[in-house]
């Protein structure tokens, strides 16, 4: 299955863009986190679409003993349906390594810079830091309305990838199923910031790092989703985690893409961002 051998990726080895300016901060805004706006928005995609777009850009790793690209990993993106949120406010930046050591005393992060984003956390790990700075993780459904932006495109800057937009898994990457057409900058990750934000000021949604949210991770769970501010099943296994990572082809930094993970698990392209 697509999350077993995504999981088998980051098991294989662990081994300065300045940040652009923000835009203004809206008035009653809390400081560091954009505004988005309540409303109706279509979630999940059409499965057929993450097939296509995984086969423009991976056509298999001897790593992975993978052909290349299944069908069948994209089913749980499925059906489209439309979701509506209340207002709420979201980082703009992933949390980075100096924000999470002066909070929670240490820095577990692989890939050590005060401004990159911290990862090898847990998501027990990410949602204790998060309440520890009065915040909380963001539900799924509020991850992916933030993430695209206003839009209702395939990556959340349009429906074509754009390989200047996001940090993944470029010419730089160690994995064998790099694209070398690709020069984002970096091998592994970015300080935060270092690509233009989307529509609602928000940055690095695509790629960097995976980010946790709150849900529990269910593959059917788009076919009996409440409609109104969908919170997930109430128990699960896995935690879901979405967005894509340094590690990550293409394919992965599309706003629908959604995997489940063990939520003790502290690899180093997971990390986060909080919500209010």
């Amino acid at each position: 299955q697509r999350n077993q051998w995504t999981q088998e990726v980051f098991e294989l080895s662990r081994t300065k863009v300045a940040r652009l300016q923000p835009p203004a901060a809206t008035s009653g805004t809390p400081t560091g986190m954009a505004k988005i706006p309540g409303g109706e928005f279509m979630a999940g995609l059409d499965p057929s679409i993450g097939y296509r777009e995984c086969t423009k850009y991976f056509q298999g790793s001897e790593a992975l003993k993978l052909d290349g690209c299944e069908s069948s990993w994209f089913t749980n993106e499925g059906p489209e349906h439309m979701v509506l949120i209340d207002t709420f406010y979201m980082d703009k930046y992933e949390v980075t390594q100096g924000e999470y050591e002066r909070a929670m005393g240490s820095n577990p992060s692989h890939f050590k810079g005060a401004s990159l984003p911290v990862e090898k956390v847990s998501w027990h790990d990410a949602d204790a830091y998060c309440k520890k700075v009065g915040k909380r993780l963001p539900t799924e459904a509020e991850w992916e309305k933030a993430a695209k932006g206003g839009r209702d495109t395939v990556y959340p800057w349009g429906n074509e990838f754009d390989g200047s937009k996001a940090n993944f898994c470029d010419a730089n990457c160690k994995y064998d199923w790099k694209r070398p057409e690709f020069d984002d900058g970096h091998a592994t990750t970015a300080p935060v910031g270092s690509y233009r934000p989307n529509g609602y000021g928000l940055y690095d949604m695509a790629g960097n790092v995976y980010e946790w949210v709150s849900d529990w991770y269910d593959g059917n769970y788009y076919r009996t989703a409440s409609r109104n501010n969908p919170r997930g099943p109430s128990s699960g296994t896995q935690k879901v985690r979405r967005g894509g990572s340094w590690g990550s082809l293409p394919n992965d930094l599309r706003s629908a893409i959604r995997y489940g993970d063990d939520p003790s698990i502290r690899i180093s392209p997971i990390g986060f961002r909080c919500a209010k």
